[in-house]
């Protein structure tokens, strides 16, 4: 882009540009964040902060991570930074990379037109189930202006841009009102936007849940009516999103918004079909008996919260598949032997995994979780006390020890001494081994193995043989 652009659409954008209420301090922004958009900007290309970075330096909250928006096309964006890579088929941009960080760098897009549009999804309407005026997004690397990318966003608190120059908040979509006002409000015609990509019906979930806002009334019965479009969304899509759910602080409240909107039911229905013998899984209720299945669902949901919060550590994906199927497992976690324990995880969660595409591994390493959880439990003492404590050799030992903290605060049963004990012993493990003094024979290096050495014709006698095989003894034991 010519300099004489770039100084075009930067006067438009002032139009709109509004100082914040709250100014967004410069050392609250990722310095590498604000890197790459002095570099694209310097090399005569329009570069924003964008999105949820703004959105939630301006609720005083701290980023999860840093996106900028920019004129730049993907191709020139690898140009501008060698350390960087374009990734992305459907929706393509580019990552530049810091270290281990990514600053996510995409191109100003707008709505796909609707001839291109008809042309990249013919062939895919029988796949994803839909028909006729089909309005699902299947290509999404239409180039426009910053205006056109604004309004091509999900929801107006995620449609604003930060100028780094003028330090002003740029808003084509009053996403700064809604934020004041806790308002989740969909960019456009909310059916539409709904039907152009139903993940966005989980997503207004997911903020309303987060922020503790409310979703505006015309997009909540939108989203009411599309619930079932969920179906259409890849397996893929389904389980990354429930998993970013479930890590995020607040699974419960999204949970329950789920399935108050019939979303969840429709997003995995051999799971609720479980909870169908016990009374189904609705929202809480203080009336419930503790050990009925739903309640048992939102007290682990909320112990993970917890965990979250207090730590902003997230747990892997094995034990959360754990923590779900908890619940339909709550008695025989604490009294099926063995044999009957690994049958009756193989029967509760393999259908209900493999039809939403849960990974192989993950239900693998929830079932290591639950055999685990059944030896950590039982009373200590006698012959197997010993083949007990190697359970802190596992690789899964610290997935297993978190589990059982999360059923220590969720199940009415006496877990404290046990967890106390296996929470010493993994400290135990972690400490350093003390170094050796070098007496009693004891030396933390062994002691490396002397070769023979002889020709083919030298022989020796059986005494001298012996001898060597002797001397060799204790070096070989050792290695």
């Amino acid at each position: 882009m010519t300099e004489q652009g770039h100084s075009s659409s930067t006067t438009a954008a002032e139009d709109v540009g509004t100082p914040p209420a709250r100014a967004l301090e410069a050392r609250d922004i990722d310095k590498d964040a604000l890197k790459v958009v002095r570099k694209l900007l310097a090399a005569n290309h329009e570069a924003y902060l964008v999105g949820g970075c703004v959105r939630d330096l301006y609720l005083n909250r701290k980023p999860k991570d840093f996106d900028v928006a920019t004129s730049a096309r993907p191709e020139q964006i690898r140009r501008v930074f060698r350390n960087s890579r374009i990734i992305g088929r459907r929706f393509k941009l580019a990552h530049v990379f810091f270290g281990s960080k990514i600053i996510e760098t995409s191109t100003f897009r707008t709505n796909p037109k609707e001839e291109e549009h008809a042309a990249t999804s013919e062939g895919d309407a029988a796949a994803e189930g839909g028909g006729g005026g089909d309005l699902l997004i299947t290509h999404d690397n239409s180039w426009g202006d910053i205006k056109d990318d604004a309004r091509r966003r999900d929801f107006t608190i995620n449609g604003l841009f930060y100028d780094i120059e003028r330090r002003a908040i740029v808003d084509f979509v009053d996403g700064v009102r809604d934020l004041d006002r806790g308002i989740i409000r969909t960019i456009g015609e909310p059916e539409v936007r709904f039907r152009e990509d139903p993940v966005r019906m989980i997503r207004a979930i997911k903020f309303a849940a987060r922020l503790d806002f409310t979703v505006e009334m015309d997009s909540w019965q939108a989203l009411l009516r599309c619930a079932p479009d969920i179906a259409r969304c890849s397996r893929a899509r389904l389980v990354e999103e429930l998993y970013k759910l479930l890590r995020g602080g607040s699974s419960r409240r999204a949970f329950e918004l789920m399935i108050q909107a019939e979303l969840f039911q429709h997003i995995w229905p051999d799971y609720i079909a479980l909870y169908d013998a016990s009374g189904g899984l609705h929202r809480p209720s203080r009336k419930d008996p503790p050990d009925l299945p739903s309640a048992l669902f939102w007290r682990y949901l909320a112990a993970l919260d917890d965990y979250v919060l207090e730590t902003g550590q997230t747990p892997s994906n094995g034990v959360i598949q754990a923590i779900l199927f908890a619940p339909l497992l709550h008695g025989q976690l604490l009294e099926a032997n063995r044999a009957e324990l690994d049958a009756l995880i193989e029967d509760t969660m393999t259908p209900p995994c493999a039809a939403l595409g849960v990974a192989r591994r993950d239900r693998e390493l929830a079932r290591q979780i639950y055999m685990a959880h059944r030896r950590m439990i039982q009373p200590r003492g006698g012959k197997r006390s010993r083949r007990k404590n190697s359970l802190v050799q596992r690789q899964y030992f610290h997935d297993a020890l978190l589990f059982l903290g999360f059923s220590v605060e969720t199940r009415e049963f006496d877990g404290d001494s046990a967890l106390e004990h296996w929470r010493r012993l993994a400290l135990q493990s972690a400490a350093p081994a003390p170094k050796s003094n070098g007496e009693g024979g004891g030396g933390d290096k062994k002691r490396p193995r002397k070769r023979r050495r002889g020709g083919r014709g030298r022989r020796k006698s059986k005494s001298s043989g012996d001898k060597a095989r002797a001397s060799e003894g204790p070096a070989a034991s050792e290695s």
